[in-house]
């Protein structure tokens, strides 16, 4: 009798831990930042992402013909924020003034667009063009999109997920 006893609070211990583990696993948020084909949803990039991590988009521009970076960054509530836009020269479409509290300034042989906080829309629709030369820079990744994708239009979007679904590879 006493032996039946300590198997059932053995395995009713059990129970309990992987009970707290599942709970601890479906509580826990992770986000990721994630690149996909509009039409076909193909996952060219996903990464877990943190406050303050930043992203770089880097084309050339279709008149100038010059590169342009635009800088990202997550802000605590996980919105992708345009932080500043770096460029080469001056012309059509390229830009030319600071407005509000952002400062133009020229630095580094570039001009640039800096103290902006421009929430971008969710999820952020990006037309990747095969002669335009864009990549997508992430830490120490850096994809060429233009040759990845060819003309194809990319979606760019923080998810949120649960630790188990993020550990599995998918999405809530």
């Amino acid at each position: 009798m006493q032996k039946k006893k300590i198997i059932f609070f053995f395995i009713s211990g059990i129970v309990l831990v992987i009970i707290a583990i599942i709970i601890i696993l479906f509580s826990i948020s992770v986000h990721t930042l994630e690149l996909k084909t509009f039409e076909e949803k193909k996952i060219i990039f996903k990464q877990k992402i943190h406050p303050r991590d930043k992203f770089t988009l880097k084309y050339t521009h279709s008149v100038a013909l010059t590169p342009v970076w635009e800088i990202f960054i997550i802000d605590k509530e996980y919105q992708i924020v345009l932080i500043e836009t770096d460029f080469l020269d001056h012309g059509a479409g390229l830009p030319y003034a600071s407005f509000g509290e952002e400062i133009f300034v020229e630095e580094d042989g570039k001009f640039k667009i800096k103290n902006m906080h421009r929430v971008m829309p969710s999820p952020i629709y990006y037309m990747v063009g095969e002669v335009r030369e864009i990549y997508f820079s992430f830490k120490n990744t850096e994809i060429n999109l233009s040759l990845l994708l060819g003309d194809k239009l990319l979606t760019i979007e923080i998810n949120k997920n649960n630790l188990l679904n993020y550990l599995l590879g998918g999405n809530l």
